[in-house]
C-alpha cells in the first residue's frame, strides 16, 4: 500500500469532511432501483421484436445449419468491425438459394441469442461491481471512524503508528473506489455497444432478404 506522509496530512485533513459528507467521491448507497448503477435505465433482456420484421425466431435451431453456427461466433464478436461483418452477410447471403430467407433467419436467431446471453452475463457482472462498490464505500466509512477514533486518542499529530496504519488503509481503499467510479461509465456503456450491433446486425440481414 505506497503511499506517502504528506498524502496522510492531506488525509488528516480532509477527514472531517468525509465524515460529514459520508462519502468520497460520494461513497455511493445502494442505487436508485436496486443494484443497478448506471445512466441507461435497465432492460435485462433485449426483445427481437425491437430490431427484427422478419419471420419468428423462437426455438430455432440455428446450431443445426453447420455454415450459420461458424458464422454466428464471428459476427457476433466486437472485435469484428461492423463493416467487416456487414461484408460476411453479404458474402453469405450470396452463396444462399432458394432457402435464403428461412437461412438468414437462421442467422439473425444465432446472433441474437448469443449477443442477448453475452449482454445478461455483462449486466449481472454491472451489478456484482455495484454490490462490491458498495460494500467498499461501507468500509471507508468504518475505517474513516477508526481514524477520527485514533487520532482523538493520540492527539492532533500522525504519529501514532495504528493511526498511521488506518490511514494508510483508508488511504488505499479510497484510491480504489475512486478508480472504480471513474471506470463505471465505460462499464456502463458495454450493453448499449451490444445493443447497437445486434440492431446493425440485424438491418443487414434484412437488407439481403428484400
Amino acid at each position: 500500500m505506497p503511499t506517502s506522509r504528506s498524502s496522510l496530512r492531506y488525509l488528516y485533513l480532509a477527514l472531517p469532511v468525509l465524515l460529514l459528507t459520508g462519502s468520497a467521491s460520494s461513497f455511493a448507497a445502494a442505487p436508485a432501483g436496486g443494484l443497478w448503477p448506471c445512466i441507461q435505465r435497465k432492460v435485462p433482456e433485449l426483445a427481437a421484436g425491437q430490431m427484427w420484421s422478419g419471420p419468428p425466431i423462437d426455438n430455432l435451431k440455428w446450431q443445426d445449419d453447420r455454415q450459420v453456427a461458424e458464422l454466428v461466433p464471428v459476427l457476433a464478436a466486437q472485435r469484428t468491425p461492423i463493416d467487416e461483418a456487414t461484408k460476411q452477410i453479404d458474402a453469405f447471403a450470396s452463396t444462399l438459394g432458394a432457402n435464403s430467407k428461412e437461412r438468414l433467419t437462421l442467422l439473425f436467431a444465432g446472433l441474437f441469442e448469443q449477443i442477448n446471453a453475452r449482454r445478461s452475463r455483462i449486466m449481472n457482472g454491472i451489478e456484482r461491481y455495484a454490490q462490491h462498490q458498495i460494500e467498499l464505500s461501507k468500509r471507508i466509512k468504518e475505517e474513516s471512524l477508526s481514524v477520527a477514533k485514533a487520532k482523538k486518542a493520540a492527539g492532533p499529530e500522525l504519529d501514532n503508528a495504528k493511526a498511521l496504519e488506518l490511514e494508510k488503509q483508508l488511504l488505499w481503499d479510497t484510491r480504489i473506489y475512486d478508480a472504480r467510479q471513474q471506470s463505471m461509465t465505460a462499464v456502463c456503456e458495454s450493453p448499449v455497444l451490444l445493443e447497437q450491433r445486434i440492431f446493425a446486425l440485424a438491418r443487414a440481414i434484412q437488407d439481403k432478404m428484400q
